[in-house]
């Protein structure tokens, strides 16, 4: 899971921007390990099917659609034949850098135009609402409808692409978000819990591996190896948790 690769300074200025020499370099080192990059689609449909994946394949991500994935990792992964997913907002196609509400875009976001250039040049587009809202946060089952089916709906509309995929803004998702993810079409949806994918993974809480910017390439190296799948166990322990006491506070309150 990545969001913006551009250059930077010394330091990032967000551990969401990595410089394109970092990116490149662990891109390279996935093409000489050996490992399958291969789409989301080819991915999902080989879980789905029930069939075992290959050893060691790998999907790239990228959250908000930072106009940077096309001018700086696009070439990158082609050198390699990498496809990636760009999970992107509509509603906010051409957007400077900035603050959105409760989103900070790290990087200007891509146009209608530029989103054709990344998808003519392979890459999957995935839904990740219209307008990047905590979605747990809406108070109506219409505007929760609203962001997650929206998004799809003007997807189609502006790309001519149908969105089977979705990623929750923030990773931040309950049975209700799920629900409408469901209810829209949406094959399966990907969070920012930790760790690898079987068949028997929800799919609609997919894992994913988080790429920072202070992960040097021996840190890479230990992610993409389920070095830190442990903490996925404990952050989906923490999340379910959450939702049976929001379950419980609504019984209450119904009583009431």
């Amino acid at each position: 899971m990545y969001h913006a690769v551009r250059p930077i300074e010394a330091v990032s200025p967000s551990p969401y921007i990595i410089g394109p020499e970092q990116f490149s370099q662990q891109m390279e080192w996935l093409a000489e390990k050996n490992y399958q990059v291969v789409s989301f689609t080819t991915a999902w449909e080989t879980l789905h099917s029930g069939r075992p994946l290959l050893p060691k394949v790998i999907v790239l991500s990228f959250d908000d659609g930072c106009r940077d994935n096309l001018t700086y990792a696009a070439p990158i992964v082609r050198r390699y034949g990498f496809a990636p997913i760009v999970f992107l907002c509509p509603d906010l196609f051409g957007h400077s850098e900035g603050n959105y509400r409760d989103f900070h875009a790290h990087s200007p976001l891509l146009t209608r135009d530029e989103t054709f250039e990344l998808i003519q040049a392979g890459w999957e587009i995935g839904g990740h609402t219209r307008r990047h809202p905590r979605l747990v946060k809406l108070r109506t089952r219409e505007e929760l409808d609203d962001e997650v089916g929206g998004c799809r709906v003007a997807i189609q509309d502006l790309l001519g692409y149908d969105a089977k995929f979705f990623a929750y803004p923030f990773g931040q998702f309950n049975a209700v978000v799920k629900q409408s993810v469901v209810r829209h079409g949406y094959q399966a949806a990907c969070t920012t819990l930790n760790g690898f994918n079987t068949a028997r993974t929800d799919r609609f809480e997919l894992r994913r591996i988080v790429i920072r910017a202070e992960d040097d390439l021996r840190e890479f190296h230990r992610k993409v190896q389920g070095a830190y799948d442990w903490l996925g166990y404990f952050k989906l322990r923490s999340l379910e948790k959450k939702i049976q006491r929001q379950a419980r506070n609504a019984s209450v309150s119904e009583l009431r």
